[in-house]
């Protein structure tokens, strides 16, 4: 008989893993191309649709194909996926809109390389559905878009007076610095940490654990050299109530 993991729910998803475990605002993941390139609001809204493909991508590859290989070739395939992803991209939007990726630079190939991809793959897609994989990728998405897209409207608005429309002479050129960025970024972080704990303090004390999201069946993970314990079945709506984010080592667990 056939098994099936419990599906992740849309909420669920953007909720604790968009709002509450942000991945920039509280594990300091992916920050390089928002510190470095989001500048302005079109140049973070690039950055957050490409970062968005790429993770939706290589989760849905990682969980069709990738959840028996071993792990030091999984982590070849996600550099491979995102290369090609950055590449196609560009050149094919560049034909539609020739200075599309003005002002991006080297910062959008760094995205091929970003932490973010690996630890969702890694912690989460080879662990699950492709559906679960796809929902966690949109969510881990937006949840990083909306951080550059702030960064980078405060910024342009701050530099030239308006948002979206990059006009006239720089009034203030020390905003396009890394400096101000994480200025900005230290703000945002107290502002969702004061909510956080304001509003939702059960969420505070956990971590958004990867291993409650699993396959009913037992899998064995050639990168880990093991095979993994059989866990018990769930209901649909028992993801509602984890944090599937960073897991514990066993030993926190056992504790």
């Amino acid at each position: 008989m056939k098994h099936h993991s419990p599906k992740l729910r849309i909420r669920t998803a953007l909720f604790k893993g968009g709002f509450i475990h942000n991945p920039v605002l509280t594990q300091i993941i992916g920050i390089c191309p928002i510190v470095m390139a989001a500048t302005s609001l079109r140049n973070a809204l690039l950055i957050s649709l490409f970062l968005t493909f790429i993770l939706v991508l290589c989760e849905s590859f990682t969980s069709l194909f990738l959840k028996d290989t071993m792990r030091y070739v999984r982590l070849c395939f996600y550099t491979v996926i995102s290369a090609l992803s950055v590449v196609f991209g560009d050149i094919l939007l560049s034909r539609i809109y020739p200075d599309f990726s003005l002002g991006l630079g080297i910062y959008l190939y760094l995205l091929t390389a970003n932490a973010l991809t690996v630890i969702r793959c890694e912690k989460f897609a080879c662990k699950t559905t492709v559906r679960n994989s796809i929902v966690d990728a949109l969510a881990s998405g937006i949840g990083y878009g909306i951080v550059a897209v702030i960064v980078g409207a405060v910024r342009e608005f701050i530099n030239y007076g308006t948002v979206l429309n990059e006009t006239g002479a720089e009034r203030f050129p020390v905003v396009n610095s890394p400096f101000f960025a994480l200025i900005i970024l230290g703000f945002l972080s107290a502002i969702h940490r004061y909510i956080v704990i304001r509003f939702y303090p059960n969420e505070l004390a956990d971590t958004f654990f990867m291993n409650e999201v699993w396959e009913k069946v037992s899998i064995k993970d050639p990168g880990l050299s093991r095979k993994k314990e059989k866990k018990p079945s769930f209901s649909e709506d028992s993801l509602d109530s984890i944090r599937p984010r960073h897991s514990l080592s066993e030993q926190e667990e056992n504790q």
